[in-house]
């Protein structure tokens, strides 16, 4: 505890299939640590600074195994050529604590860092560039596919964790399956020092994946999910598949091209989910219902998909609520508003189904008929400074740096929203501005913070 190993530049390859290798690692190629840290004083294991450190798997499955080696740093690597980079957890079997990865490059990985050990906790994965190994020149998902078929899972995801106080956080991520996970782990330990809580993911950059941005499936409390910029994901943009009662937060994410029509996949009967201020260019076309959850601040903006509503509200809970948001309904033929509900005096209903649908043909209609948003706004693309409407070519790249989510001074969406406390308290104007981002504040950091030398 409380040892520094400085790693001068160079290539850090085993050949792992020769058994007089000397770095020792021969058949398996993996670093396997098990030493212990302590949060006072943790084994750092950093770049010396006069190069570029590169440790390359030669193609093995897991190429640091920290899973029984707490308070570990890891900063300033290159790690590639492996299919887990940091392999720090398995369910019912063992996993670390405090484990820190920032600053590094990991590329042509499967899985960059992952656990899925409940006793796992504080982890601070930031300030890194994850690549993976998907499909750089087209979106292509793996569900309803189309006739050039599914993608392969030559990259599931970039992050996933389970247990208690995770930070991840100004990653950029690219060409993976998945962005960032909470552990679909099943139902929740009985334990509550177990349980998946306190968790958070902010500030990242998330390009081009197959499924969805971020996902906070099998999350239980106080799962923190703001300020994510999300562009290019083939299925759904945020998911809580399911969160088991929540908080789970949702506040000042922009999503951009999710041409399937699943800005967010709220599936699976999650509970307790706060949808604030978050910038959607896609249709929330969920069908499946959740409970106790609240939409307000938020702009949702069609794509003029054929055949989709801009927004379905599959409520499980009459006390599930949404006002002060933007809609622009898309462009076609159908119904642009989607509810249901529990029948009048009945508190819950999780049996319902697709079949209670109500359908609406416009705002007003669905204000009068529900009484949800009584404050809602129609919008158009013409609230931004410059953004426009993605294509109609469900496989086509957008880049982020390229894309300007600034509301246009004197837009209708400018001070239209309502004041949430500890969320907007610094808004200008005479109210909060909807989606994400407030005239005249600066423009969030996403990705890896870049720091004088």
């Amino acid at each position: 505890p409380g040892d520094t190993i400085l790693v001068h530049a160079g290539l850090y390859k085993a050949d792992r299939l020769a058994y007089w290798d000397p770095l020792g690692i021969a058949f398996h190629g993996a670093y396997v640590l098990t030493a212990k840290g302590t949060p006072e004083r943790p084994i750092v294991i950093r770049a010396a600074g006069d190069g570029e450190v590169i440790f390359d798997g030669d193609g093995c499955y897991r190429l640091f195994d920290v899973m029984a080696a707490d308070y570990h740093i890891f900063e300033g690597l290159t790690l590639r050529n492996c299919d887990i980079a940091f392999l720090a957890g398995l369910k019912d079997v063992i996993g670390s604590k405090g484990l820190t990865v920032r600053d590094c490059r990991i590329e042509d990985v499967g899985i960059a860092v992952t656990t899925q050990y409940a006793g796992s906790r504080d982890f601070y994965i930031a300030d890194n560039v994850m690549i993976g190994r998907d499909d750089r020149y087209r979106l292509q998902g793996w569900y309803d596919p189309g006739i050039y078929g599914a993608s392969q899972l030559k990259s599931y995801y970039a992050v996933k964790v389970y247990g208690a106080g995770h930070v991840v956080c100004h990653n950029y991520i690219a060409f993976f399956h998945d962005g960032i996970c909470v552990c679909t782990h099943g139902s929740p330990e009985t334990e509550p020092e177990l349980k998946a809580v306190s968790i958070d993911f902010y500030n990242n950059d998330i390009h081009l994946m197959t499924d969805d941005f971020i996902e906070a499936d099998g999350g239980v409390h106080n799962i923190r999910i703001l300020r994510n910029r999300g562009v290019n994901a083939a299925q759904c943009g945020l998911s809580a598949q399911p969160v088991f009662g929540g908080p789970a937060y949702f506040i000042r994410n922009v999503l951009y091209h999710v041409p399937w029509g699943c800005a967010l996949k709220f599936k699976m009967k999650p509970a307790g989910l706060l949808v604030y201020h978050n910038t959607l260019i896609a249709e929330n076309g969920n069908p499946s219902s959740f409970s106790n959850t609240h939409f307000r601040n938020n702009l949702f903006l069609g794509t003029d998909a054929p055949g989709r509503a801009i927004s379905r509200f599959p409520n499980a809970t009459s006390y599930s609520t949404s006002d002060y948001n933007g809609y622009r309904p898309n462009r076609n033929d159908q119904p642009q508003f989607v509810w249901k509900a529990p029948k009048e005096g009945a508190v819950r209903d999780y049996e319902i189904d697709q079949e209670d649908f109500e359908y609406f043909e416009n705002l007003a209609e669905f204000r009068k008929k529900t009484g949800q948003e009584y404050h809602g706004i129609e919008v158009d693309f013409d609230i931004f400074k410059t953004l426009k409407q993605p294509g109609k070519d469900a496989r086509a790249v957008y880049q982020a740096e390229r894309l300007d989510f600034s509301l246009r001074p004197g837009a209708v969406a400018v001070d239209a929203g309502v004041s949430l406390p500890n969320v907007n308290a610094d808004h200008s104007g005479s109210g909060p501005d909807l989606g994400a981002y407030e005239l005249g504040s600066p423009v969030p950091v996403y990705g890896p913070r870049v720091t004088a030398e």
